[in-house]
């Protein structure tokens, strides 16, 4: 399983929140993309449209001699699948999107917006306004992981997709099955539901009362839908085979 962190934080956060002891049997890829953890800060804009985030991943899967793995992302990680997918459907067995997704007649000028917004009170000033913003606050650990990430990563990443196709375009060109798991709150638009009709083995799950945050963190809740979804889709079994082939 390939884990993709979201604009802010790095591929530890999945083990802190619980996923890997949740999801047990299979191998565990955690990656940090261009910008965060322990990966290189690439400076300008050029290198941080989606396509290089995309040829990143390519690049780790071949290194890892893995032919397809079963994706999980969080917020643009999930984005960044669900457009990897839509490019290479060969090397995507089964994709989990958390967090909501674009509405079919949005744009992406909130990036832009965002960008300035965060350039305006800062990029943990920003986290503590969505932390405060939900039913109950982020773990410190969560806010500080994020806060990890910096600001002018985030900024650029913001600022570099920008121009990229929004998640509704690639979504009637993935084939592998589909699970989006979304707060309530961040799907006021009935998005994730209409995200089920366009693509072909789709489904979402939207947990009531959730935020974006929160659609993260409890892993005690989000974990065993994934493990139930991958269990359907990927068997561990048929995992072993897959990543045996690479």
């Amino acid at each position: 399983m390939f884990f993709h962190t979201g604009g802010g934080g790095d591929g530890t956060m999945w083990q802190t929140a619980g996923y890997l002891d949740a999801l047990p049997g299979r191998r565990h890829v955690l990656f940090d993309h261009r910008g965060h953890g322990r990966s290189d800060q690439p400076q300008g804009l050029e290198a941080h449209r989606l396509d290089e985030y995309m040829a990143d991943v390519i690049a780790v899967l071949d290194s890892a001699g893995i032919d397809r793995a079963a994706m999980v992302g969080y917020s643009d990680g999930a984005r960044l699948i669900y457009a990897l997918a839509a490019r290479h459907p060969e090397r995507v067995a089964a994709i989990v999107g958390i967090g909501g997704v674009a509405h079919p007649s949005d744009t992406d000028d909130w990036r832009l917006e965002l960008a300035a917004e965060v350039r305006q009170i800062g990029f943990h000033a920003w986290l503590e306004r969505i932390s405060a913003g939900e039913t109950e606050p982020a773990p410190p650990w969560l806010m500080d992981n994020l806060a990890a990430t910096p600001t002018e990563m985030f900024l650029l990443m913001l600022e570099g997709w920008a121009d990229a196709p929004t998640e509704c375009a690639n979504f009637p060109r993935i084939e592998a099955p589909t699970l989006i798991v979304c707060g309530e709150r961040e799907n006021t638009d009935g998005a994730a539901e209409l995200a089920t009709v366009a693509l072909s083995t789709g489904a979402a799950v939207i947990i009531p009362g959730f935020g974006h945050l929160q659609a993260f963190w409890r892993s005690d809740i989000t974990a065993p839908i994934i493990s139930d979804f991958l269990a359907r889709h990927v068997p561990v079994a048929d995992w072993k085979e897959l990543t045996q082939a690479g």
